[in-house]
């Protein structure tokens, strides 16, 4: 019996870590900026032909200490792919469009930090037409400033793909992987279980 519940075990992690293999991808790294007092990333991003990319394109801001900012500006300006455009989010920032490739978002807030990472701030919307090519790739040009702060620019790539089941895991997939990961919570309490049972057997 012990060992019906070992095979048990390492065939429903096996399955588990395919499925999970084959879900998640490699993250799309981008452009990184250092500084001091703050901090910028700026993610790639994938878009499907005829659709919207799922996640806003944005920089992602930290600082190394508390740290408010007024007169925020992301400037963001598309290069090099056919067929996809840029549109202002909703960041509940001010935007104006020049351009299909050129957006501009300021904030009248007070941008403050106090240590967390802000996720996509003043983000804009990728969408690619059905016109746009499969493969191709460009890049967005993202400038950040403030009032008193040295311009921080960064590369986003953008690349054209299939369709969504090429895009990064989120929505439904993401539900799946957190299917995966009960079924290896699940598998560990099996686990657990069968280890007490073979004790207990010893014990008695």
């Amino acid at each position: 019996m012990p060992q019906l519940y070992a095979r048990r075990l390492t065939g429903v992690l096996a399955v588990a870590s395919v499925l999970l293999a084959a879900v998640v991808g490699p993250a799309q790294a981008g452009d990184i900026h250092r500084g001091d007092p703050v901090s910028a990333a700026f993610p790639d991003i994938k878009v499907p032909v005829g659709g919207t990319a799922v996640d806003l394109l944005g920089p992602n801001l930290w600082s190394t200490g508390p740290t408010k900012l007024t007169e925020a500006k992301v400037s963001y300006d598309l290069s090099g792919v056919a067929g996809v455009r840029l549109t202002p989010g909703d960041g509940r920032g001010d935007c104006v469009q020049p351009s299909p490739a050129r957006v501009v978002c300021s904030d009248p807030r007070v941008l403050s930090f106090e240590g967390e990472t802000i996720e996509q701030y003043l983000p804009v919307v990728v969408t690619a037409a059905r016109t746009a090519t499969v493969g191709d790739a460009g890049t967005v040009t993202i400038t950040f400033s403030a009032k008193g702060l040295a311009p921080i620019t960064g590369i986003s790539e953008v690349h054209v793909v299939g369709g969504r089941e090429s895009l990064a895991a989120t929505g439904p997939t993401a539900g799946l992987i957190g299917g995966i990961g009960l079924l290896l919570l699940g598998a560990g309490v099996v686990g657990v279980l069968a280890s007490r049972r073979r004790r207990a057997r010893f014990i008695a």
